[in-house]
């Protein structure tokens, strides 16, 4: 027990030291928010001219579809936080660094996971509050309880899945010694579909980013489920399986880089 208290007190000094660095540029700290703000309000005016001539997608709205936006963009912002760094690992890797890692009286994993808290994030934050704030007033919602902690378990399932396919992918460094262009080939392209409803894209797809790489379970499912929508394939309440499917898969992501870590070799450089 006290060893497990050391190492959350070492995992906490990191993390404030990583605050701490970030801060100590202000003016590119600020502009950071400011850009992701922009970013993802120039993705919401896309997705009103998307509509404009149309006015549903499949069935969906405007304000339905900035739910699902901003649903997916608030598990998105908590996600990069913790774990947005790990597309760099293979750097490590190859430059032999990594093995600063394994030696420090802390989990590898954590400590790596500690090196970067992503306070930039907070552009993406405040961006989706707003967005969410909006559409649950323009969609004139009133949820109950239970439907609070669908949207609450949503979140923190949504930011585990995101975080366990980070992790999934800077594993690949440990046998490949090269992983963040997997990143960028994988990870963006779906996090673009499930901007969309699940239900316009082919079978397969939908087959694909439901039961391998689970992002359905990111805001799509649970977005049925709290908008009160029906989907021809999937039953609504599959969506109050978010936090479950986050914590599986991302235990088993865990896993993989456990067993990477083991095979390491350093370069010795």
């Amino acid at each position: 027990m006290q060893s497990f208290v050391k190492a959350v007190h070492i995992y906490w000094y990191l993390v404030a030291a990583s605050i701490r660095a970030q801060m100590q540029y202000r003016y590119a700290f600020v502009m950071n928010i400011v850009g992701w703000m922009m970013h993802y309000t120039g993705m919401g005016v896309t997705l009103w001219v998307l509509l404009y001539s149309f006015q549903t997608l499949e069935g969906w709205v405007f304000w339905e579809l900035i739910f699902l936006f901003a649903l997916s963009v608030l598990s998105w912002s908590i996600c990069i936080i913790f774990f947005f760094h790990f597309r760099t690992l293979d750097q490590y890797i190859v430059k032999g660094t990594f093995d600063r890692f394994l030696v420090r009286p802390i989990h590898p994993f954590f400590h790596f996971m500690a090196m970067k808290f992503d306070i930039g994030a907070i552009g993406q934050l405040l961006f989706s509050i707003l967005a969410f704030i909006l559409a649950y007033s323009k969609l004139s919602l009133h949820w109950s309880f239970w439907k609070w902690t669908v949207f609450f378990g949503a979140l923190l399932g949504g930011a585990l899945i995101q975080g366990g396919i980070m992790v999934l992918i800077s594993a690949i460094a440990f046998w490949t010694t090269r992983s963040e262009r997997v990143f960028w080939v994988i990870m963006y392209p779906l996090r673009n579909l499930i901007n969309y409803p699940l239900s316009i894209f082919p079978r397969a797809i939908q087959m694909v980013i439901t039961f391998i790489l689970p992002f359905a379970f990111v805001n799509y499912l649970p977005a049925l489920l709290l908008l009160n929508k029906a989907d021809p394939i999937f039953p609504p309440f599959w969506g109050s399986l978010s936090l479950l499917v986050g914590i599986v898969f991302f235990w088993l992501s865990f896993q993989v880089w456990l067993k990477g870590v083991n095979r390491y070799n350093s370069t010795g450089s």
